[in-house]
């Protein structure tokens, strides 16, 4: 049974959407969708191998000598859950409901972001209805694992000149440049041993999390730094601590909720509690503000192996040691970060235990020197980095045509004036802005919450509305 007023083509198509899985690399049976709906209403379309897709219509009669435009939108999602939910996001629907007037998927992300953006323009190109110009509407892959399919895009089809970006989260602003940025891999081989001391397994758990991008300058807590930090703070005491297994994070631009630490140890439960519970409070003390719910678990396991005594001091050591967070600030647009990095993802395998790093900085340079103080810090314990995925900022144009004519239209259509915001997080239209220098941009979309993240909602109303307000202004142009 659908949760959604289905007459609304934006609804529908959410609707049906989130019952095709389409989380970041799995985004082929949501292209085949998106094609399929092409076909079936008789529009051009192009499709690459890594399934990013171009739909193109025909301009509305009275329309054909106005200049075409360009609308686009990234079709994957961020798959994360509550650790208690046995979700399955390569195979299983989202589970949709409504709550006061927001829309969720029960212990999950939700896919707003940019299912919304998609919705759009899935709702453009098959309503007949409408007025507009030519319109290319352009659905990329790999957006959430650092721009991978605009990146790989072929834009030589495309003539607009005019592009409106559809992955904006807040109703009202339109952004106008974005950050750069690329991962980092930090790996360290490791050496295991038998064991036959007591098995300890510590829960980081409670924290708010978010994108790390949109959330970085927010101060809220990390789990993997968290727990390398209390681990850490072990080892000084003195005692006896050999991992076993380290599983943090899910995505390197998700601020990680949790982390889960097992490791062997020769002291006694009572007295790890004691010393971890110190930790605990203190830490709480300092993330009262911006993660009230913060808190750690200590429980007993069993395991008959473990990682060696120095090559667990080493991987702790480059837990304790490597920054996380917002490390400089804009001294020219107020709040806006530019320099950050998000410790996302820590996991050990059989021989290695990998980091998993988000950077982001307008400021290649900058990102630069982060890349080697982390790679120095790696180096002196015997780790490895390798930097990849590296994409382009979209800087300030103060002569964008195209926006002056939005703020003009979002005036008089909303009576109230259109936002200019600058994000830290990085936007496919710095990709697409290197790829077609003379490109005029905007970005827009409806009002969500906590996206990237089980918490994910997103306002019906507002969703509702900003589709109007994008089918008036298309209208205009």
């Amino acid at each position: 049974m659908a949760i959604l007023d289905t007459n609304q083509l934006i609804y529908r198509y959410f609707e049906e959407i989130s019952q095709i899985p389409h989380g970041s690399c799995h985004e082929q049976d949501l292209a085949d969708y998106i094609v399929a709906l092409a076909e079936k209403h008789h529009l051009n379309y192009q499709r690459d191998e890594m399934h990013n897709v171009i739909v193109f219509k025909e301009a509305s009669q009275g329309y054909e000598d106005h200049e075409p435009v360009m609308l686009q939108a990234h079709i994957d999602m961020v798959n994360e859950k509550n650790k208690e939910n046995d979700h399955d996001f390569d195979h299983d629907p989202l589970q949709l409901y409504i709550e006061d007037g927001f829309l969720h998927a029960y212990q999950t992300t939700l896919g707003a972001d940019d299912g919304c953006g998609v919705c759009y323009m899935l709702a453009l190109l098959t309503d007949e209805q409408l007025l507009h110009p030519a319109l290319e509407c352009v659905f990329t892959v790999q957006e959430e694992i650092g721009l991978c399919g605009a990146m790989a895009l072929d834009t030589s089809s495309l003539k607009a000149r005019r592009l409106i970006n559809l992955d904006n989260e807040a109703e009202g602003e339109t952004c106008v440049s974005s950050s750069g940025g690329n991962d980092l891999l930090i790996t360290k081989e490791i050496t295991g041993q038998d064991n036959d001391s007591p098995v300890y397994v510590m829960e980081v758990k409670g924290l708010i999390g978010g994108h790390s991008g949109g959330c970085i300058h927010l101060g809220r807590g990390n789990a993997n730094k968290i727990a390398g930090r209390i681990l850490f703070h072990l080892l000084k005491q003195g005692m006896d601590i050999r991992l076993i297994e380290v599983n943090g994070g899910l995505k390197n631009n998700a601020i990680p909720r949790e982390c889960t630490v097992a490791f062997a140890s020769s002291q006694s439960y009572d007295e790890l509690a004691y010393h971890i519970g110190q930790m605990e409070d203190i830490i709480k003390k300092e993330l009262e503000m911006t993660d009230p719910d913060f808190y750690v678990e200590l429980h007993q396991d069993e395991c008959d192996v473990c990682i060696t005594s120095k090559d667990s001091e080493a991987m702790i050591s480059i837990m304790y040691l490597c920054q996380n967070g917002m490390l400089e600030m804009s001294p020219v647009i107020d709040h806006l970060p530019v320099l950050s990095l998000n410790m996302g993802v820590i996991r050990t395998h059989d021989h290695s235990l990998t980091i998993d790093y988000s950077l982001r900085s307008p400021v290649k340079s900058l990102r630069d020197e982060l890349c080697m103080q982390l790679e120095t810090i790696a180096y002196l314990y015997g780790a490895s980095v390798q930097v990849s995925n590296e994409y382009p900022g979209w800087d300030y144009d103060p002569h964008s045509r195209l926006r002056a004519q939005f703020k003009q239209f979002y005036q008089q259509y909303a009576h109230e004036p259109l936002k200019e915001v600058a994000t830290h997080g990085g936007l496919e239209t710095g990709v697409l802005k290197q790829k077609i220098p003379d490109l005029d941009i905007i970005t827009y979309g409806p009002h969500m919450e906590n996206v990237h993240t089980p918490d994910e909602k997103l306002d019906l109303a507002s969703y509702l509305r900003c589709y109007e307000c994008l089918v008036a202004f298309l209208e205009t142009l």
